[in-house]
């Protein structure tokens, strides 16, 4: 345990429970606003009326586990080794690379076949447009299915929940191969939909449940780092393996090497749900070996949390937080401007304009989308974290959560540019210039998109799964673009159809911004949920 700098002798330390703990040394407690004891009935029911719940909690810094930069760690681990936040490295990478790569599964599994939309049309007797619907029925089920997912994750846990969303996965890759009619492949379409949403309904939840305030920035890059390249990796290879062997193997290699990870998540993905109550931790004497965290289905669940129906509506409650909710409405356009939109376009207007077929155009968009995210990663992850620790040692030890948003005009630049560039350039320039736009705009969506996981994480810890569910459903409303994209291009042509969708995007990060001044005074106003405090 580090020794206590001369330099901060007293801090205020956001934890679950709890808006703030005033934390102090020895040599006296510093003034700071009033805070009410959790189990005072007057302070109880003044903040049922203020929607805030805190706790008075004055902690020795003697008692308190430290970074190496000798702040105290948020949230406090407990005494127990089976304390996902106790973990050694290896096992706490094991999972978070496992999380990521489910997450990866999603879009990948969704975008497979994009490519071969042409080829698709053709086999089953449609036009392209038409075919790319079957993609929009697994992405609308992908943003549905984590609202049901999610609240069985916080009572039966994470990992039982993620093994039978990878069999669903599999089970509907498997049936849209098989599949001879369209009404087939829509069906089984969203059961793969519906799979890859509760895989990706555990990512954000498990990073919150294994790593500390400071970590997760960079912990939170490298999960969304997956998470945006899904559809880029799988259209590297999506078109050439469809030319080969036709559309149906898009569909078969996604469960192939879905049921991959299920084999390894068998043994390398132990439960990392974990109750931080006071009381229960207090009370506590068993500690869970590795293979109970595995298999122990009872043992693994919190005691005394029975699931009701309530629970499905958490995540709508999470909306009436501007803190949430003005990220979710960027994250969702964002989403939809800078990945979704090349995803489901890029084989139309490449076969039209450069007479590219499948494999080529699959190519043109992996290799351009991967290069724009990787290198927004390495911009936004680890900075994300620097920043924090600067700004808390300037503030006295204070974490506030708008210190993540810091980075994030650089998304409201890059990503609009990158939209203009594309517009302005298909069909008038080789085929090249666009693509240099497809990297710059989803260059600045990895950058965003790691600044708002990471801010809402940080604003609502104990809340997060839900709002991993509605980040989650921001990628499920993208299934407008098809249906509108290439109708606008056709009517007022690409530039200004994608300078429209650039403008729009632009314009929902301005309430965004207004965070980085506003968005603790708007938390504080707001209150608290009063939900998962265990947690």
């Amino acid at each position: 345990m580090h020794t206590i700098p001369k330099w901060n002798r007293c801090w205020n330390l956001e934890m679950p429970y709890i808006s703030h703990i005033q934390v102090c040394s020895s040599h006296g407690i510093k003034s700071g606003r009033p805070i009410k004891h959790k189990h005072d009935s007057s302070s109880e029911a003044d903040s049922e009326k203020s929607g805030v719940h805190v706790q008075q909690k004055i902690v020795s810094t003697s008692s308190l586990e430290l970074d190496r930069h000798g702040l105290p760690l948020v949230p406090q681990p407990s005494r127990f080794k089976d304390d996902p936040l106790n973990w050694p490295a290896w096992m706490k990478w094991a999972v978070l690379i496992q999380v990521g790569f489910f997450a990866f599964l999603g879009p990948f599994n969704s975008a497979v076949v994009n490519p071969s939309l042409v080829l698709l049309a053709e086999g089953l007797g449609v036009d392209s447009t038409t075919a790319s619907y079957t993609t929009t029925c697994a992405i609308i089920a992908g943003g549905l299915t984590p609202f049901i997912f999610t609240p069985l994750t916080n009572i039966y846990g994470r990992r039982p929940v993620t093994l039978v969303a990878i069999l669903m996965t599999i089970a509907g890759g498997i049936g849209s191969g098989a599949s001879t009619s369209y009404a087939g492949v829509a069906t089984t379409r969203a059961l793969n939909g519906a799979g890859f949403g509760g895989m990706m309904s555990v990512g954000t939840s498990c990073v919150n449940d294994m790593f500390f305030l400071h970590e997760r920035g960079e912990k939170t890059g490298i999960y969304v780092i997956f998470v945006t390249n899904g559809a880029h990796v799988a259209a590297l290879f999506g078109g050439f393996l469809g030319a080969a062997k036709g559309w149906k193997w898009d569909f078969y290699i996604g469960a192939i090497i879905t049921s991959l990870p299920f084999v390894i998540a068998l043994f390398l993905f132990p439960e990392t749900l974990f109750s931080r109550d006071e009381e229960f931790l207090a009370n506590r004497t068993h500690e869970r070996s590795y293979f109970e965290m595995l298999f122990n289905f009872r043992g693994n669940m919190i005691p005394n949390r029975q699931l009701r129906l309530s629970h499905f509506t958490h995540s709508f409650t999470m909306l009436k937080y501007p803190s949430v909710t003005l990220p979710f409405i960027y994250y969702t356009l964002a989403w939809s401007f800078s990945n979704i939109l090349p995803a489901v376009t890029l084989a139309t207007i490449y076969h039209q304009f450069y007479k590219m077929g499948a494999g080529p155009i699959g190519a043109c968009l992996g290799i351009s989308l991967t290069i724009g995210s990787v290198l927004g990663e390495l911009c936004s992850g680890r900075l994300s974290d620097v920043i924090m620790y600067r700004m808390a040692k300037r503030h006295g030890g204070v974490r506030k959560s708008e210190y993540r948003l810091y980075l994030s005009p650089l998304s409201a630049f890059f990503m609009p540019a990158g939209i203009i560039i594309f517009g302005a350039c298909v069909g008038r320039t080789g085929f090249i210039p666009p693509l240099v736009g497809l990297s710059v705009a989803v260059f600045g969506l990895q950058i965003g998109s790691t600044c708002l996981y990471a801010y809402i994480s940080d604003c609502y810890k104990p809340q997060t799964p839900e709002m991993g569910v509605l980040f989650n459903l921001s990628r499920g409303l993208s299934f407008f673009i098809p249906f509108v994209a290439t109708r606008l291009a056709n009517k007022i042509g690409y530039l200004w159809a994608w300078f429209t969708f650039a403008a729009i995007l632009f314009a929902a990060y301005l309430p965004v911004a207004a965070l980085i001044w506003q968005g603790e005074r708007w938390r504080l106003a707001a209150g608290t949920p009063k939900f998962h405090r265990y947690m």
